[in-house]
């Protein structure tokens, strides 16, 4: 009797053991899944239970370029988590009346093209600043009933849609929506080089990927690259006697100079001039910051303007075209 008991109580002991270290387990598991994913090509960061795959949609090449970064949930892999990026080619939304006609239509084509989808909410809001559209709506997977939960908004002239799928049935559904949506933030964009660097007239420098090159205005401007509102030059005096302090004189002069730094790229000395520009015939104000080094045929200049509220994002990517200059 005494021998049974003791078993008894040595299994029921083991028992509890296993049990409270599988919950810790588990627990922690669940805890240690959710993760940020920061994702700098695009200039954002999310939370995720899973590391996010990406891959390019295709689109008509009118539409510019469509990308998604979509992760699984583990514990759930009915359920997709997905951030999509779309960016104009040539010309971008930046009307209020347009974004609005653009968010509209956006959300009724992809109700429209679910499986038996049905709109159940949606409401304009405004998302990290940006015109938004918050949508929920139900639809099939193969005949499963699934609920699409959303937000789509205007940025940097293209959208973004932060985008949850999952089975009808999920009761943690909308909490995991809202945890991933809310956990969302945008941030400033990095540099990436274009496959081929422009090098002409003894200058080069690499100028961000997918930036469309256009012809330049005049001889001191080398290189001359777009990207809907933004723009990018590089200037050369191509006289040793004009350095940068006769540019710094120049800007002073126009009184739309703000700030003057110095600064270290690709181990060479800069001086970093902020500036900012008021277009009346657009309505828009415009900070341009030009990157200024000194070389054996004068200043030689990397400047890139965008508009005011936006140029955050895009600092990153001037700098890093700046530091690629080089003369020749």
């Amino acid at each position: 009797m005494h021998v049974s008991g003791s078993s008894s109580m040595r299994v029921s002991h083991i028992a509890l053991v296993v049990t409270l270290v599988l919950l810790s387990g588990t627990v922690g598991c669940v805890q240690a899944s959710w993760q940020e994913y920061a994702v700098p090509e695009y200039g954002f960061s999310v939370v995720l239970p899973a590391k996010p795959q990406s891959r390019a949609v295709p689109v008509p090449v009118s539409d510019g370029s469509l990308r998604v970064y979509e992760a699984l949930d583990p514990d759930n892999r009915h359920s997709k988590f997905s951030v999509f990026i779309g960016t104009p080619r040539q010309s971008g939304i930046f009307e209020a009346a347009s974004m609005d006609a653009f968010l509209a239509s956006h959300i009724a084509s992809m109700v429209q093209s679910a499986e038996n989808g049905k709109l159940v909410a949606s409401r304009r809001i405004t998302f990290r600043g940006h015109p938004a559209l918050e949508y929920e709506f139900r639809h099939q997977v193969a005949g499963v009933p699934y609920v699409g939960r959303g937000v789509t908004f205007m940025v940097d002239g293209g959208h973004i849609r932060v985008s949850l799928w999952h089975p009808a049935d999920d009761a943690k559904g909308k909490a995991d929506y809202e945890r991933f949506a809310s956990s969302f933030q945008l941030k400033p964009i990095a540099f990436q080089a274009a496959d081929s660097p422009f090098e002409e007239r003894g200058v080069k420098f690499s100028p961000p990927a997918g930036w469309i090159k256009r012809p330049a205005r005049n001889a001191v401007q080398i290189a001359r690259y777009g990207n809907l509102t933004r723009s990018l030059q590089v200037l050369l005096a191509d006289n040793e006697a004009y350095t940068c302090d006769n540019f710094r004189s120049e800007l002073q002069a126009s009184g739309r100079l703000k700030e003057v730094s110095k600064l270290s790229l690709a181990g060479r000395p800069f001086t970093k001039f902020v500036s900012v520009e008021d277009v009346p015939k657009y309505n828009v104000r415009l900070t341009t910051v030009n990157y200024c080094l000194n070389s054996y045929r004068g200043a030689a200049v990397v400047g890139g303007s965008e508009e005011e509220p936006m140029f955050w994002r895009w600092a990153e990517v001037f700098e890093g075209a700046a530091a690629t200059l080089v003369v020749q």
